[in-house]
């Protein structure tokens, strides 16, 4: 028997329970609590149906490789025709990362010297863990850009040593971050991971390699943007610079992970909640896995996101999803190293207290419909509403609504500050708005729009779906 087929033996069950777990239920859970979601597949939509690169003005906020990928799977399947709700198809993706991202971490894990049991056991702490389960199932270009992260260590770490291998994890990378710019954090780690698995005859070659291709792959980025004269701001047009300089300096700071006070520490307690068996276990053998030459490299790449997690910037909803390979490795990995007879320990608390807090979790999601009361409301629209009429909403229903044939939906955060929206669909501020659909914002959101706080002044209730209000603007 080949080592690839055993390989094979041993990786294509966990593809199998991984793919059950992660896509039962896909559509109902996790709810739609970020519509973050909505917002990808819109812009996939908006590639397939009119050539666009978002379904309004496209600001550069992040490269769009990650939403063309979706919108080649919903091209490729008929995704917008045939999923029951067009954020279903961006779910259908994120299952297929999941799945590929795993099948590239058992990669990874051999070449870092794990054998087959212990490259399993990683592979189900990253497909396995509610909190990766969570995250993996929503529309977050975090998915693609970690999938394309782990084939680059993947790649950097082959045994063959050879520039091909160098070129490819530069590729793989490249892809990482023009699916989401903030991968390249992890640059100085996969350097290093490059450096220990070149010779040093030819190391300097391959490094040379290595960081011309990525640069140039990635420079066609703002490339893109000189060539549409977007680089730089300027009156009437958007700009790549200024969209860097708003993710970097624009946004308020969600406080640091050292102050119990601060968001960021509130949204990492949500993930330890959700599961304490992946995230802090990894974080906390990060001292250890540095005393042991193969993980040292991916200790670094969970230390460099825990370090920018200190420093008071802000910090992303879904930001866990490329902490959570390496918190995988390194459980396994340091696990790996210990006697037998040490391993024994830990073995037995994950059958007493891992197993059966996963299992109950999982079950109880299973069961969980989060986005039935999105679906009722547009429904009730569809079926109630004139099709040429303005309604706001959100970015889950506003593609639903495309779909069913409306004209005028209005993405609730375009209300009051996209001129063009304003001006071809709200010329008449607040009056324009025939419905709003949508749950409740906070009264600071609301205060930075205006026209649609305006407008819900002036609405009455006409249906309730669960926290989502069908309210119809008075003329």
């Amino acid at each position: 028997m080949s080592y690839s087929r055993r390989s094979w033996f041993v990786l294509a069950p966990l593809l199998v329970v991984a793919g059950l777990v992660n896509g039962w239920n896909l559509h109902g859970w996790p709810g739609r609590i970020n519509d973050d979601e909505g917002t990808y597949v819109d812009q996939a939509w908006a590639m397939l149906d009119h050539g666009a690169l978002a379904h309004y003005t496209y600001w550069y906020d992040h490269p769009f490789l990650g939403w063309a990928i979706i919108a080649g799977y919903a091209g490729l399947t008929d995704g917008f025709d045939r999923a029951p709700s067009g954020v279903m198809v961006g779910r259908e993706v994120m299952l297929i990362a999941a799945l590929v991202s795993c099948a590239l971490l058992f990669l990874l894990a051999r070449r870092l010297g794990f054998n087959r049991a212990w490259s399993a056991v990683a592979v189900a702490l990253f497909a396995l863990s509610p909190l990766a389960v969570y995250f993996h199932r929503m529309v977050f270009l975090d998915n693609l850009a970690t999938m394309f992260t782990i084939g680059a260590l993947a790649a950097a770490a082959s045994p063959r040593r050879s520039v091909g291998a160098a070129l490819g994890s530069a590729v793989w990378f490249a892809g990482a971050a023009l699916c989401k710019e903030t991968v390249v954090i992890l640059l100085p780690a996969l350097v290093w991971l490059l450096v220990q698995h070149t010779d040093r005859r030819t190391r300097v070659w391959n490094l040379g390699l290595f960081g011309v291709t990525f640069a140039v792959l990635v420079s066609s980025y703002p490339v893109f943007a000189l060539l549409k004269n977007e680089l730089v701001p300027g009156d009437g047009h958007v700009s790549l610079s200024w969209a860097l300089w708003w993710q970097l300096f624009g946004r308020s700071g969600s406080g640091s992970l050292l102050d119990p006070a601060s968001g960021t520490y509130s949204l990492a307690h949500s993930w330890v909640d959700l599961d304490p068996f992946l995230l802090l276990p990894g974080v906390l053998l990060v001292p250890a896995a540095f005393f042991l030459k193969p993980l040292r490299p991916i200790a670094l790449a969970l230390l460099i996101q825990v370090a920018m997690m200190c420093r008071g910037g802000y910090l992303p909803f879904a930001y866990v999803i490329a902490m959570l390979p390496f918190a995988a490795l390194l459980i396994a990995g340091v696990l790996a190293r210990l006697r037998p007879s040490f391993a024994l320990v830990p073995a037995a608390l994950a059958l007493i207290l891992v197993l059966p807090a996963w299992s109950t979790t999982m079950y109880r999601q299973s069961k969980v419909d989060g986005s039935a009361d999105s679906r009722a409301a547009t429904k009730w629209v569809i079926e109630h509403v004139p099709k040429d009429e303005v309604v706001v909403t959100d970015d889950y229903i506003w593609l639903d609504l495309r779909l069913a044939g409306f004209t005028k939906p209005v993405w609730l955060w375009k209300v009051d500050t996209d001129p063009e929206v304003m001006a071809a669909i709200l010329p008449h501020g607040a009056a324009s708005i025939d419905y709003v659909v949508m749950a409740g914002q906070a009264d600071s959101t609301l205060a930075s729009l205006p026209t649609l706080r305006q407008g819900l002044a002036g609405s009455e209730l006409v249906e309730r779906f669960g926290d989502i209000e069908v309210r119809r603007v008075a003329r």
